[in-house]
């Protein structure tokens, strides 16, 4: 039998626990890869995934295996289990990377390595055991696996992980487990001849003889999918087990080489800021699927691992509307269309097998639209997709449907009231903000005038938008900002006003949209006794009612995990670095003790929020945004040029991208104390901090 490269093995660990992050000097199959022992992610989030298959790894099992979603089947409380001496096996060591998981453990004398990869072809995986007899003697090891779970079939991919009821009783010969449900199977294989079906077992068992010092592998192949499907799945992988692996790591391999060919590499002092950006970056991978019954392809869903929020919502994929069209310039344009099909005034999302919508209306949907068609636009220079017609408009004609959506061109401007839902921060305790909200108003003003730019580059100007937005910056001004709290009211349907503290109202730094006060009484909030901690931003002020230390997203515990670099992007474009670094320093610690990120970070302790299934989510791909058109300010122009004006972080003293490439341009960039070199054409130009330089093709 294949024996494992221990030297292979122990240089990952080595590269891994050294927390060697650049992407230009590891091997890709590593730049991602995650010791377990700086892992604070439960196991009941903790998974892979490799774009048709995503599975639930225990980790503190050294060969346990928890759940299997491969859509649109999926098997929510598959069991696979080993046991050595009627025992599980505990984890002493572990190492995740996005499509496999290596874990070391011990019973009695014998030593156990199981690797766990998801490898093709199709929905399927390969579990690989090795044994090894540490003791001075002869032993027998007695082996027993198990297989248990339900099995289904489903289009309905929501918020939630998709849920399998059916039973699916298991059928076994001597080296094969049949799972039966209607027309679709999961089918395990083994390739140890001395494995022997036993049906109180509902598995193998075998007796393994192992002379003392010697070691011995066994491949446990699984498939889920139409039953023939499966079983011939099953069949080639543990049929020559360790080319099946080593061809799924090599196309993994591509991917990470792939990613880094369109987005720069990073490299600094700091290692914490490049595990942080290379961490983001991991979920342009994670969430990125390849399956033939999804009505995009690839299909960028909103989660991913473990079968949490497959769906696409457009308040997530919005999040990250100027480096999509970078990576994947294609899929940015198809998503965009997608949505345009469904009725995103109306609905929030839109099914990945279907295509159809579902849920209600959330108000940022306006600013994301317009938002992904403008840096679509700007930062591939695609001018004709404006031309597009979707649902029988333009794509120019539905972003000014979207700009002025709820308004009345044949009115002045006013302050939309939005009602009365808890939609937009989904407060727990029953304190409201609703209604006319200033965040939402106040963001309209970028709206009109992405807008407006957009029709003037395509020479059908919309003149009304650019003096509608300086309407409403005036009428923001005159009837939400409170002097006396430097902050914004928001106002109830009975017309009287509020306060809440909520960190959405930050999302206004670098826009037109505030005056030299308001920014200042912003800027005044921004500090350890309202919402900053340790480890994140508290998306409510402690001292605001409504605070809620358990509700993570929006209530006050921590934020979206998107929106603190969201916020530091527009205070460093802002010309504010100095808070933008104070929000970012605060955060690096999530790059090297999760695998991914959810939907939420705690801010006062280094933790994720648990009570969502969202555990691994596009938008934080908002990162690595962050730091490349904020804090290494990097921008387009309509015209085509690029302008470099980069920050150098507090927390570091150089930082360096290799491969930079927008609209055509290819460049590095290099900062430290002395200022910053821009290498574009094979020559270099050096220039202070502070100042910028414009290239062009």
């Amino acid at each position: 039998m294949a024996q494992r490269n221990d030297s292979r093995w122990m240089l990952s660990l080595l590269l891994v626990g050294a927390g060697v992050c650049c992407a230009s000097e590891r091997d890709p199959w590593d730049v991602f890869a995650l010791d377990g022992r700086n892992n604070i992610m439960a196991e009941e989030h903790f998974g892979i995934v490799n774009g048709q298959a995503t599975l639930g790894v225990n980790f503190k099992d050294c060969a346990a295996l928890r759940g299997l979603w491969a859509p649109p089947y999926v098997s929510s409380d598959f069991a696979l289990d080993m046991r050595l001496f009627g025992e599980p096996v505990p984890t002493a060591h572990y190492v995740w990377r996005p499509i496999e998981v290596e874990r070391e453990g011990r019973v009695r004398d014998i030593g156990l390595r199981s690797v766990v990869t998801l490898a093709g072809p199709g929905r399927a995986g390969l579990l690989t055991i090795e044994l090894t007899n540490g003791a001075a003697e002869d032993a027998v090891v007695p082996v027993e696996f198990t297989l248990d779970g339900t099995l289904d079939r489903t289009d309905v991919w929501e918020f939630a992980r998709t849920e399998s009821r059916t039973p699916a009783p298991p059928a076994g010969q001597n080296q094969r487990i049949v799972k039966v449900q209607g027309e679709q199977a999961i089918e395990v294989r083994i390739d140890a001849a001395e494995a022997r079906w036993q049906e109180s077992l509902r598995g193998w068992r075998m007796d393994l003889a192992l002379a003392a010092g010697a070691a011995r592998t066994v491949h446990v192949a699984f498939s889920m999918d139409r039953a023939e499907a499966a079983g011939r799945a099953a069949d080639t992988l543990v049929a020559d087990a360790e080319k099946a692996a080593e061809t799924a790591r090599q196309a993994y391999r591509e991917q990470v080489i792939g990613l880094f060919d369109r987005l720069p590499r990073i490299e600094s002092d700091n290692k914490d800021l490049e595990a942080f950006y290379n961490r983001s970056l991991v979920h342009f991978l994670t969430n990125r699927w390849n399956v033939p019954e999804f009505v995009l392809h690839p299909y960028y869903g909103t989660g991913s691992v473990k079968g949490g929020c497959v769906c696409n919502y457009l308040w997530n994929f919005g999040e990250v509307w100027e480096l999509l069209p970078l990576y994947d310039p294609k899929s940015a344009r198809e998503h965009i269309q997608q949505f345009l099909r469904v009725d995103i005034t109306t609905h929030f999302a839109f099914m990945p097998v279907t295509g159809e919508a579902f849920g209600p209306w959330y108000p940022v949907n306006q600013e994301k639209i317009i938002g992904l068609i403008y840096y679509y636009v700007k930062n591939t220079g695609d001018r004709a997709f404006l031309n597009e017609a979707v649902n029988g408009k333009t794509v120019l004609e539905w972003v000014l449907h979207n700009a002025m959506w709820r308004d009345d061109p044949a009115q002045p401007v006013a302050l939309i009231d939005y009602g009365p839902s808890n939609s937009h921060l989904e407060l727990r305790r029953g304190f409201p903000y609703n209604h006319i909200m200033p965040d939402l108003n106040g963001r309209r003003y970028n709206n009109y005038v992405m807008a407006a730019e957009l029709a003037e580059l395509m020479g059908t100007p919309a003149p009304e938008l650019r003096p509608r937005a300086e309407a409403l910056k005036a009428l923001l001004k005159q009837e939400l900002w409170d002097a006396n709290a430097k902050w914004f009211r928001f106002r109830n349907d009975q017309g009287k006003d509020d306060l809440r503290y909520t960190m959405q109202i930050f999302k206004f730094f670098g826009s037109p949209v505030l005056d030299a006060e308001e920014q200042a009484g912003l800027l005044s909030h921004l500090n350890e006794q309202e919402f900053l901690s340790d480890f994140g931003f508290h998306s409510m002020a402690r001292h605001d009612i409504a605070y809620d230390q358990v509700d993570i997203d929006n209530g006050g515990g921590g934020s979206c995990t998107s929106f603190p670099p969201q916020i530091a992007e527009r205070l460093y474009k802002s010309g504010r670095p100095a808070e933008a670094d104070d929000i970012l320093r605060r955060m690096l610690w999530s790059g090297q003790h999760m695998p991914y990120w959810g939907d939420s970070l705690v801010a006062n302790h280094m933790d994720y929020r648990k009570d969502t299934p969202l555990q691994c989510t596009l938008d934080g791909v908002a990162a690595a945004q962050c730091i490349l058109f904020g804090m290494m300010g990097i921008a387009s122009g309509f015209d085509g040029h690029v302008t470099v004006c980069p920050h150098l972080p507090s927390f570091a003293q150089r930082v360096r991208l290799t491969g930079v490439k927008i609209r055509g341009i290819a460049f590095d960039l290099a900062i430290d104390a002395s200022g910053f070199d821009v290498t574009h054409g094979g020559q270099t130009q050096h220039a202070p901090l502070g100042t910028s330089v414009q290239l062009t093709r």
